[in-house]
């Protein structure tokens, strides 16, 4: 054998344990070429002498080793170093397939890793150590596979939570606690950031004169539209008919621009009544840009600075945008 199949290996030290025979190189070999060609003359042999039940003595696999594992072909079928190695650590090998995380299996895991070394020593012990661990690494396999499902779970509720936390139920924009998240990722990495403030012109006669339910969808589609002219920078709802704008870098012209083609974007649309088709008029809305450089604090100071730009814009004649 060239090669150690560790699943077939596995399998031999099983069948060496079934038929209570010690786990000597011989008894290896043996099982390992029954097993793995079991039409082969050992193969015959060992399921000729296990028929009905009944198990494999130790002079029947003397018989057999004598008879097909003798001269060139038995030194051939024995196992060199390395192959040696490799059995001797197959109880190893067996522990960590039910899991690489070898912390999970805990003492059991230190236990074999211990106990593994004695096999060639003591036969009688070995069987014992084989038979329990070829037991134990399933039922571990299979708590840890269950484990494993639970925490995924978990995991994803945990996900499901904290996404709902900080989402603007009614425009699905992160809401300001994500946006303040946010701003607070881009502060800790040192990023320059620019604030983009944004209000909805008229908004409260929208209300006044169509209902709420009419004003509710009126911000699905300002957030909509401003969401994807602004794309991939982060938007978030503010708060009301407000909506943020955070961009990375620090090219205030640029982020004017950006903002202002979001505005020309939004007036272009038809918006009218789902009831009756009647049109309710241009929706607008005004913006002020600022700039942040340092920590958090900073980006809420910027925040007011935009804040402050945004009301500029509405003196101004509303529907446009200026910059701190």
């Amino acid at each position: 054998m060239s090669k150690i199949d560790h699943t077939r290996g596995s399998d031999a030290l099983a069948f060496l344990v079934d038929q209570h025979l010690p786990p000597v190189p011989e008894n290896y070999t043996l099982a390992y070429i029954a097993l793995t060609d079991p039409e082969s003359p050992i193969g015959q042999m060992v399921k000729a002498f296990t028929a009905d039940g009944f198990r494999l003595r130790q002079n029947d696999a003397d018989e057999i080793i004598r008879l097909h594992l003798s001269g060139a072909v038995r030194a051939r079928a024995r196992p060199d170093r390395a192959q040696q190695d490799a059995l001797r650590h197959q109880a190893i090998k067996l522990g960590e397939a039910a899991s690489s995380a070898a912390a999970a299996t805990g003492a059991f895991a230190r236990e074999l890793s211990a106990e593994a070394g004695s096999i060639g020593a003591e036969e009688a012990r070995t069987v014992q150590i084989v038979a329990r661990m070829i037991e134990q690494s399933r039922s571990t396999e299979i708590d840890l596979n269950a484990t494993a499902s639970e925490v995924a779970a978990l995991r994803q509720e945990l996900e499901t939570a904290r996404d709902d936390a900080q989402r603007d139920q009614l425009t699905g924009l992160g809401n300001r606690r994500a946006i303040e998240r946010h701003l607070q990722r881009l502060a800790n990495k040192g990023s320059t950031r620019l604030v983009g403030l944004c209000d909805i012109d008229f908004f409260k006669s929208v209300n006044d004169r169509y209902g709420h339910g009419v004003g509710d969808r009126v911000l699905k589609q300002v957030a909509s539209s401003l969401a994807n002219a602004c794309a991939p920078h982060f938007v978030g709802r503010w708060g009301g008919e407000e909506f943020l704008v955070v961009m990375e870098g620090g090219d205030t012209a640029a982020g004017v621009a950006l903002l202002d083609k979001a505005r020309a974007d939004l007036a272009k649309r038809e918006f009218k009544l789902r009831e009756n088709d009647e049109p309710m008029g241009q929706i607008t809305f005004s913006g002020g840009v600022a700039i942040a450089t340092g920590d958090h604090a900073d980006s809420i100071a910027a925040i007011h600075r935009a804040d402050a730009a945004l009301y500029r814009a509405k003196a101004e004649g509303r529907n446009r945008i200026r910059s701190a």
